[in-house]
């Protein structure tokens, strides 16, 4: 037994051996050759058993490029590895856990360039680790647990070459002055997800190039008036602190930037200075965006200050010809009061966002307005809207109005716009439109959404509304389908009418344009449609009557629609359907009968419909029997409809996944369901349909090759 165990033994550690030179080295499968003298390379724990050719050795003709994701690594150099290897480097991703580092192994690659050891749990890092790395450019130590950053940017040759520094995701409480001072070719740094509570007057100083801060997701309070020396910063992130006020010293610096982002801190008091931007430090075109949103103010001050408004004047903006555009967020707070000149700084105010709010009204001076195109004033307390303010808004083209107490349309209000695409103004206080008011949307698109009021009455005139494409007026107390006239809408193609209160529909029941494409009638108590009722809609695509009370379909409801692909019967009370009621729907290619406790479906006069039919069938009481004859005359080509379920079944009680009933249940019913399968005389129908189709088109090539051969003799001849 001493033996075998001993040779057991020897067999575990040789194995084990093998496995662990398996897992430390870099696996050619795991290599690639991504251009001349450029390569990407996964290795485990530790980087050995690899070299690149002699031409790319220290080459001057190529530009060497060694991309290296380590993963499971270990933090430590190994006499094993390749010295000229690690020094052609230039990329490096690691991945470990290291509480406490010096990164020795970083020390063999001063070609660096990028450095990615995010994520590693590293807790300090100790001995000036990037002191050498002369040519790192971008250094990611995010997701880690680094508090301290005193002295960890200390580099050989200054000035260096860093250009972007990730500590996001860490520890950090606070940073000292000397923490970057030696960064100053730094354009962007990211100390988001911190604890960051103060910012000393001097930690930044040295970052003269620095465009892009992030400082969000911190514990910051009002210390901004420590970034004033960052004089090329165009974009700070301030989002989620603690932030209660924004003083002068801090205005200085806010003007330079593009991007402010200030939302979600406890701002209560707003200065309109805030507003101001150098429009001439953005040199030509430039989106500035304020956001101010998820904060506590209340009230928007005019802005007031003689001397710079006769500095940010429109024509002196227009002489200097600088293309700035701005983009205001000040949703989710609890303003109540917008002086008429609180916008005043804002030249080209192209976005507006004032949602969620305690507004009753709104009304600034147009002329801040001319250049909006988006203006959203949803959630909050409106009941009428100002004709001043709107008639300037001849751009709009995003209106949101929703969740206001809006109970109609002035007119003349659009009466300027004619680039409106979107109009939302669901849940407020509409009963009845007379007239739209809108001339005119955007040729590309014209949306308006009413739904959720109390509309039960709506014209629309002619040389009203021209364009508009997608009416949505569910959710209303419509009854009567004539009283909402659209007839006019010659553009109008998709209509949503769902959950109202409309219980009968006969041929003058809808005044709808003609040329719609998508009607949803779903969600009312229609229990009865009458012949011809949709006959005018030829071009109809999808018509929707789902969660209705209808407990059967006449012949000739659909007459006429012969472009109809998707129909929607389900959620009703259908018990019986006959194929042949569809005969005139030749393109239909889904029909949706699900949740009918249906328990009979003639599919014969499906035999020569012009596509396969999908049939959706569940919730429905069709027995087994029925379902797999249906199947089988869909799979050997005698019918063209297909059952399928959306909701599909296993089990006994189910036929590919289709859940079906057993025979019993079927036999409770007077009427057979197994009549509604196909007979011989029906499958030779089929088949014989195929011939002739055969035929056809057998006899459409033959005519077509006697043309062309006539055609050729004549031009012989």
């Amino acid at each position: 037994m001493t033996k075998m165990a001993a040779v057991y033994t020897s067999f575990v550690l040789i194995m084990l051996l093998m496995v662990s030179s398996c897992l430390c080295y870099c696996p050619l499968e795991k290599s690639y050759n991504t251009g001349n003298c450029s390569y990407r390379f996964h290795c485990i724990r530790v980087i050995q058993d690899i070299g690149l050719p002699e031409h790319c050795q220290g080459s001057t003709n190529y530009h060497v490029k060694v991309n290296v994701y380590l993963s499971d690594a270990i933090d430590r150099f190994d006499k094993s590895m390749n010295p000229k290897f690690l020094y052609s480097i230039t990329s490096l991703r690691a991945s470990g856990v290291w509480p406490q580092t010096n990164l020795s192994l970083i020390q063999y690659m001063p070609q660096l360039q990028t450095l990615n050891i995010s994520g590693n749990q590293i807790e300090k890092i100790t001995e000036n680790a990037f002191y050498t790395l002369t040519q790192l450019e971008y250094l990611d130590l995010s997701h880690n647990r680094l508090s301290d950053v005193e002295g960890l940017f200390e580099f050989e040759m200054l000035p260096n070459r860093m250009r972007h520094l990730n500590l996001a995701h860490n520890e950090i409480q606070q940073i000292p002055s000397s923490a970057f001072e030696n960064l100053t070719s730094l354009i962007e740094l990211d100390l988001s997800y911190n604890l960051i509570s103060y910012l000393d007057e001097n930690s930044f100083d040295n970052l003269t190039n620095l465009e892009t801060l992030r400082l969000n997701n911190n514990n910051i309070k009002n210390q901004i008036g420590a970034l004033n020396a960052l004089g090329n910063l165009t974009n700070l992130y301030l989002s989620k602190n603690e932030i209660q006020i924004i003083d002068d010293d801090s205005l200085e610096l806010l003007k330079h930037l593009v991007i402010l982002d200030v939302s979600w801190n406890q701002l209560d008091v707003l200065t309109p200075e805030l507003f101001l931007r150098h429009w001439q430090h953005f040199e030509g075109r430039a989106v500035c965006k304020i956001l101010l949103s998820e904060n506590h103010l209340t009230f928007l001050p005019n802005a007031t200050s003689v001397e710079l408004m006769s500095r940010f004047t429109r024509h002196d903006h227009h002489k200097k010809r600088v293309d700035v555009l701005t983009k205001l967020d000040l949703s989710k707070n609890s303003i109540t009061t917008i002086e008429y000149n609180a916008f005043r700084y804002l030249v080209r105010l192209t976005s507006l966002d004032l949602s969620q709010n305690k507004l009753t009204n709104f009304r600034v001076n147009a002329d801040d307005l001319v250049y909006i195109e988006y203006l959203n004033l949803s959630k909050n307390y409106i009941t009428q809207l100002n004709l001043e303010c709107f008639l300037s808004m001849n751009r709009l083209q995003n209106l949101d109005l929703s969740n206001n107490y809006i109970d109609g349309i002035p007119d003349l209000l659009f009466i300027n716009n004619y680039q409106l695409k979107r109009i939302d103004m669901k849940f407020n206080d509409l009963k009845v439109l007379e007239n739209l008011h809108i001339k005119i949307f955007h040729p590309d698109e014209g949306i308006l959404d009413l739904s959720n009021n109390a509309i039960y009455k709506m014209n629309i005139p002619s040389g009203e509304g021209m364009r508009l494409k997608k009416l949505m007026l569910q959710s209303n107390n419509i009854s009567d389908p004539t009283n909402i006239d659209l007839k006019h809408q010659i553009d109008l193609e998709h209509i949503d009418m769902s959950n109202n209160y409309i219980q009968y529909l006969n041929s003058s029941s809808l005044c709808l344009p003609t040329n719609i494409t998508h009607l949803d009638l779903s969600y009312n108590d229609i229990s009865k449609i009458a012949p011809a009722t949709f006959h005018k809609f030829r071009q109809l695509k999808t018509l929707r009557l789902s969660h209705n009370d209808l407990t059967g379909i006449e012949y000739g409801i659909f007459q006429g629609m012969t472009s109809l692909v998707y129909l929607n019967l389900s959620n009703n009370d259908i018990s019986y359907l006959d194929s042949k009621v569809f005969i005139d729907l030749r393109s239909l290619y889904i029909l949706s009968i699900e949740h009918n406790s249906m328990i009979f479906l003639d599919y014969k006069g499906w035999v020569a419909h012009k596509h396969e039919l999908k049939v959706y069938i569940d919730g429905n009481n069709f027995t087994c029997d029925w379902l797999g004859t249906a199947l089988s005359d869909y799979n050997n080509n005698f019918s063209k409809m297909r059952p399928y379920a959306l909701n599909g079944g296993t089990g006994k009680h189910s036929l590919q996944g289709i859940p079906c009933v057993q025979k019993e249940i079927g036999e409770l019913v007077q009427i057979d369901s197994k009549s509604g399968t196909l007979t011989d005389s029906d499958r030779l129908l089929a088949v014989n349909l195929k011939i002739l189709e055969a035929i056809k088109n057998q006899t459409y090539v033959l005519r077509k090759f006697m043309w062309h051969s006539l055609y050729a003799e004549s031009k012989n001849i």
